[in-house]
């Protein structure tokens, strides 16, 4: 009787698994939702659109719905592609907070790299350190200059706590042994805002957002914060030329919740790809300063590690805490 019920229990995971490989040659069967753990208008926000329309079309006109989840710095929508069912149908992008969450804090309500199913990296954009246009210093040695001269700590801010603009200005201050205090804002614009305003000095940001304010005057830019010079300002000097190992990028992957079955990754891991390396999606985002990123599901496992470990030292040093 045991022997029986043990054939019959392997032969119907053998048929689920018939089923499943065929269903995933009809995968999408229906909507698929992206969730974006922003506010609508971001960075993210823009890159997931164009990113949706692009596979949308892959997919000959299948609907993809991006879907904003924003709140706790990224955590309530990560949360949600956690908790998701694992059928394909949910799926999310995951930014560099991703990485800096699980590196300061041990509380979050899901595990960084158990819960979730990596896809492909999609876009990396540059990012810089621009300041109030009254702020005396203009390069980097100027700002490490003038910063162990003054007697209160350089005030900086950046579009959210814990993200990688807060966490260039920590590993700033690390590097160069000056005091700053990071200004918390929920979002660029108010940021920038005060910025322009003067009332914080100068802010970490993604180059996509902060080079209109260049571009018009409202403020100006001190340095380019990754290992190269931005593309479009190469005479401006970087962080890393002065600081070497200064390297900081922002990225936007998609994930989906862990457990989704092989035959549909394998679909999602090639569209993507074959998306991220078209140039249709190549020119809608260059022309915003966003530069195409392509990663297998196994790279992009591998690159998030490799970030969450950089970021614990960082976060270390910093005695940042998230609970």
């Amino acid at each position: 009787m045991i022997a029986r019920a043990t054939l019959a229990i392997a032969a119907w995971i053998a048929l689920a698994g018939a089923a499943l490989a065929q269903g995933a040659g009809d995968y999408p069967a229906g909507p698929v939702k992206i969730i974006v753990p922003f506010a609508a208008g971001g960075a993210t926000d823009v890159v997931a659109r164009i990113f949706a329309d692009a596979l949308s079309a892959r997919w000959g006109g299948k609907s993809i719905i991006v879907e904003s989840r924003p709140g706790a710095g990224t955590v309530v929508g990560t949360n949600a592609i956690a908790k998701a069912q694992p059928d394909g149908y949910t799926l999310g992008m995951i930014v560099g907070s991703f990485s800096i969450n699980a590196a300061v804090s041990s509380k979050l309500p899901y595990d960084s790299e158990k819960d979730f199913t990596p896809i492909g990296m999609i876009a990396m954009q540059e990012m810089a350190l621009v300041a109030n246009k009254s702020f005396p210093p203009n390069t980097i040695p100027e700002l490490v200059a003038y910063a162990k001269a003054s007697p209160q700590p350089l005030q900086f801010t950046s579009p959210g706590p814990r993200g990688a603009g807060h966490l260039a200005g920590e590993l700033l201050k690390q590097r160069a042994g000056i005091d700053m205090e990071h200004i918390s804002y929920t979002g660029a614009v108010p940021a920038f805002t005060d910025v322009m305003a003067g009332r914080v000095p100068m802010i970490f940001d993604v180059w996509h957002s902060a080079k209109r304010y260049v571009d018009s005057g409202d403020v100006k830019l001190i340095a380019g914060i990754g290992a190269a010079r931005l593309k479009d300002r190469p005479e401006v000097p970087t962080v890393n030329e002065t600081y070497p190992g200064f390297d900081i990028v922002a990225s936007q992957a998609l994930v989906g919740p862990a457990g989704i079955p092989r035959p549909i990754l394998d679909k999602l891991a090639a569209d993507t790809r074959a998306v991220v390396l078209s140039q249709d999606f190549a020119e809608r985002t260059r022309s915003l300063g966003i530069e195409p990123r392509a990663m297998t599901p196994d790279e992009l496992a591998a690159w998030t590690h490799n970030e969450i470990v950089r970021w614990r030292k960082i976060v270390e040093a910093a005695h940042l805490q998230m609970e």
